[in-house]
């Protein structure tokens, strides 16, 4: 067993996130950990990581075993060049390395045969061991993974104080594929990959001599590399066996079968009170009514059904114009100090819906916040129709206060409207109850992507720009935004690395990707 999980119970702001929790880890277990948004899988990895303390529960781990740890949140202070960041996950052998080329560098320095024999052995000894270890091959390796992960493509000398978080969170990733851990927690892996790395790291953990328990909304991945699921529901786990699609198979079954029996009983229990009631005064059939009354008593009631499924009830602002042409993008070059492509040109038509699609840092987001304004462009031309407003989607999470609560954070957007309209709109976003009132830092992905999702929404506009909307949304959120966009009657540019989504969504589809090619 490499983890076993008992009991655990936390309680947080007076709501239930476990509840006598269980579950256990054996070796060979490939396993998601799913739910919807808000239910606690990241707070789980965070107790499994030590980073919360359960209220109780035991959580032990085999002391034998290596661990490695992927936080969607995870941040990285070192301002090391990228590509020695990813050697540290070989620091021992590099210490190995070290001490032979010092026993060698002795040996230079000594007359003594006998010593110099001696050093030579040792030195021989630990270069086999290296050898043995293919050290000599990490160089190789670690190109391997980095380009696997679409690392490659921020230059391997970049510092990582240059790099987003996004791009952070897959460096770390690549130092833990590196690090092969026996068992490998990772926080949604995939949020900040394209389609071609997601394939990549689907098939790296198929082959993955390892274990891991992966938390992730993107079913296609699951449905991929898992041999079981763990679904977090009502603060309790279930263990299913089989990938996700048996899991949502296995699921419907035992859902149906639960409203059966609840069903059935509530006619028993309709049919033993009718009985009790008309019989229990008439001495003839007092016996068979005491005997009813006490079968009901031992009945262990089911509760009636329920679901923490979360639906959204967007509905963007749209703010009519009359325009045909509505952007026209002539050999733009986008970047910060220099051009990161070569020039880009396109048009939109109002009411296009199209997807700008490319791998993960080729430049889609520095694209957005060129087309918002957020950036100087480095030369060519961009222009909107006259009349356009945009509603832009940041695809990382990012809010000037943390400690604001989501109803403070849109009442100051809109000052105007009162708790109650505020509430309302958060509501249509799936954000009710005592979750408005938690500060922003407390809440999971999903539910901060749904206050930005908020903002979107209550702006006016004609022209969404939307970077990733769909990271670390359900599947039920995922699917009421695709509804609400469809019905959105502007224009829309998005990135989304979803195929379904975006087969779904977009009218036309504009690749960065083959600019390279020309």
């Amino acid at each position: 067993m490499l983890l076993e999980v008992n009991n655990l119970n936390l309680v947080y702001d007076k709501k239930t996130i476990f509840k006598d929790a269980s579950f256990k880890i054996l070796p060979g277990d490939k396993m998601g950990l799913v739910g919807n948004n808000g239910v606690g899988k990241t707070t789980l990895i965070n107790v499994l990581c030590g980073k919360i303390l359960p209220d109780s529960g035991k959580i032990d781990f085999n002391n034998k075993i290596k661990v490695g740890y992927l936080d969607q949140y995870m941040n990285v202070i070192k301002n090391v060049p990228i590509f020695d960041y990813l050697k540290e996950a070989f620091s021992s052998l590099y210490d190995e390395e070290k001490k032979m080329n010092d026993l060698l560098e002795q040996v230079k320095n000594i007359d003594d045969l006998d010593k110099q024999s001696k050093l030579i052995i040792q030195a021989t000894s630990i270069q086999e061991k290296l050898e043995y270890l293919d050290f000599y091959q990490l160089d190789s390796k670690i190109m391997r993974i980095a380009k696997g992960l679409g690392i490659t493509n921020y230059g391997m000398d970049t510092l990582l104080s240059k790099l987003s978080g996004g791009q952070k969170v897959k460096v770390i990733l690549a130092k833990l594929l590196l690090e092969t851990p026996n068992l490998l927690i990772l926080d949604e892996p995939t949020n900040f990959l394209d389609t071609v790395h997601v394939e990549w790291l689907v098939k790296y953990l198929k082959e993955y001599k390892g274990n891991f328990l992966i938390v992730s909304h993107n079913q296609s991945f699951l449905n991929e590399v898992c041999n079981s699921i763990l679904e977090l529901e009502f603060g309790k786990l279930t263990r299913f066996k089989g990938n996700y699609q048996e899991y949502l198979k296995k699921k419907a079954f035992m859902l149906e079968q639960y409203s059966k029996d609840y069903s059935s009983q509530q006619r028993e229990i309709k049919e033993l009170k009718e009985y009790i009631a008309k019989n229990g005064v008439r001495a003839s059939t007092a016996k068979q009514s005491q005997s009813r009354q006490k079968k009901l008593d031992k009945m262990e009631i089911l509760q009636a059904p329920e679901s923490c499924d979360i639906h959204l009830n967007l509905y963007f602002n749209y703010s009519p114009i009359a325009s045909h042409k509505f952007l026209c993008v002539d050999n733009l070059e986008i970047g910060y100090t220099k051009s990161l492509l070569p020039p880009i040109s396109f048009e939109l038509k109002s009411g296009d819906h199209i997807a700008i699609t490319g791998f993960n840092g080729i430049g889609k987001t520095t694209l957005f916040k060129t087309l918002i304004g957020e950036l100087n462009k480095i030369s060519g031309n961009y222009k909107f129709v006259e009349g356009a407003k945009i509603a832009y989607f940041e695809q990382e999470h990012h809010f000037d206060n943390l400690n604001y609560t989501p109803l403070q954070e849109i009442h100051n957007l809109y000052p105007s409207l009162d708790e109650k309209q505020v509430r309302d709109n958060l509501a249509k976003c799936g954000l009710r109850g005592s979750v408005v009132l938690q500060p922003l830092k407390t809440l999971s992905g999903g539910e901060q992507s749904k206050v930005k999702l908020c903002k979107v929404m209550m702006t006016k506009s004609n022209v969404l720009i939307l970077d990733e909307p769909t990271n670390h949304l359900d599947k039920f959120a995922k699917e009421d935004l695709l509804k609400a966009l469809k019905k959105y009657q502007g224009t829309i540019i998005f990135a989304c690395h979803e195929k379904e989504f975006i087969n779904e969504l977009a009218t036309k589809v504009y690749s960065i990707e083959d600019l390279l090619l020309i």
